[in-house]
């Protein structure tokens, strides 16, 4: 078959949802399909051999990227467009027959604005009127106070876009039961459960070697953004509660960067912020970490960190939101808990027990298997072939 792929994030700089869209490219490829990217993304115009068409979207890209994706898309040839965010699955729509179109859906944008269902902390109960005056409080800055309710209107037009459009598609996939949920309950049409694929191998073979910066012997890890809805302000609080003396290394920045640094030294917990990193250098740390502390507070769609520590067997302490069971077996392939107390008692177990990090290794790599290559493609293509009729 076809197939392009239209998202907006994609390697070489990318999170979660750019590198789920390249393992489902390499994926394909190597089913034989012919596969094209299409990105706003900026980067070179191959990856490992699939071709990547990289869009110019001038302007504001709430705007400009649909527009772009559409233009690049209308009148092509391919059996089946797949869209792997939202202005992409807006642009697929406009430039493209949108039942022969599939989205994919990794966070929560039809059902929340700002796509974290977090505001001053904690969950947001939707994205109703009232909600919305509170959580622009928060998010809508550089306005004065008593203008801020003015964005409301336009939240809720681009709400209502981004349904409409998703009504119309062929298919919706969800990356996890969670998602899937939320959606149905927004009464969006043809739900579907297909998470993101992980290849072992490929992860493996990029973790190998050295990282490009020195790490401690034995250290606790996190990845992502530091932000509230990572659960940024729980992570040394987690960490300071275990107790285990370790140094905490962080792969990421975000506008809580300060803020962490100075919760730390008050804390004691010896802190090593490295910042972004390439994606080698993180799977490099993830491989080589004692525990891998994931205190995430939104509800977590299908974590891509946590995929990639399946494949490399990293033992995790993990707060249970969202679609982290569905990656995490509590026990088995890693440790979820409820409360931050309880992160940090997850984290002193792994950390001080030696045959317990060792089960929840073996256990991790069995468990990412569910989400290989060879697991979810053809479940893809069934997908595809409907679409495509």
């Amino acid at each position: 078959m076809k197939i392009a792929l239209a998202s907006e994030v994609f390697p070489p700089r990318a999170g979660g949802a750019g590198w789920s869209t390249r393992a489902l490219a390499l994926g394909l490829r190597e089913h034989g399909h012919e596969v094209v990217v299409f990105t706003t993304s900026p980067g070179p115009d191959d990856e490992e051999g699939i071709p990547v068409k990289r869009l110019a979207a001038p302007g504001r890209k709430r705007f400009a990227q649909p527009r772009a994706f559409a233009r690049a898309l209308r009148g092509g040839s391919w059996d089946v467009v797949h869209a792997q965010h939202s202005l992409a699955a807006l642009g697929a729509v406009a430039g493209f027959d949108p039942a022969r179109v599939a989205v994919t859906i990794r966070d929560h944008w039809p059902v929340c604005f700002w796509s974290t269902r977090i505001t001053g902390g904690a969950l947001c109960p939707g994205c109703g009127t009232r909600a919305m005056t509170r959580c622009v409080r928060d998010h809508v800055t550089g306005w004065p106070s008593l203008l801020k309710p003015a964005a409301i209107p336009y939240m809720q037009l681009d709400l209502a876009a981004k349904r409409r459009a998703l009504s119309r598609v062929g298919a919706n996939l969800a990356v996890s039961e969670s998602v899937a949920a939320e959606l149905r309950s927004a009464g969006l049409p043809r739900v579907e459960v297909l998470p993101n694929v992980v290849d072992v191998a490929e992860t493996l073979a990029h973790a190998g070697g050295e990282p490009g910066f020195p790490l401690p012997e034995r250290f606790l890890l996190f990845v992502g953004k530091l932000e509230e809805n990572k659960g940024a302000r729980a992570l040394v609080p987690a960490v300071a509660a275990a107790k285990t003396g370790l140094p905490l290394v962080i792969l990421g920045e975000g506008t809580l960067t300060h803020a962490i640094k100075f919760d730390a030294t008050a804390a004691g917990v010896p802190l090593v912020h490295r910042g972004w990193a390439h994606r080698d250098d993180v799977l490099r740390a993830m491989a080589r970490a004692t525990a891998l502390v994931f205190p995430s507070l939104w509800p977590e769609p299908l974590s891509r960190v946590l995929l990639e520590a399946l494949a490399l067997g990293t033992p995790v302490a993990a707060m249970d939101t969202g679609g982290t069971r569905e990656i995490l077996e509590h026990g088995r392939s890693g440790l979820v808990v409820d409360d931050v107390a309880s992160l940090g008692d997850a984290v002193a177990r792994i950390a001080g027990d030696d045959a317990l990090r060792a089960a929840l290794a073996e256990g991790a790599r069995l468990r990412a298997a569910a989400f290989s290559p060879a697991r979810l493609i053809p479940r893809y293509e069934a997908v595809y072939r409907r679409l495509a009729g």
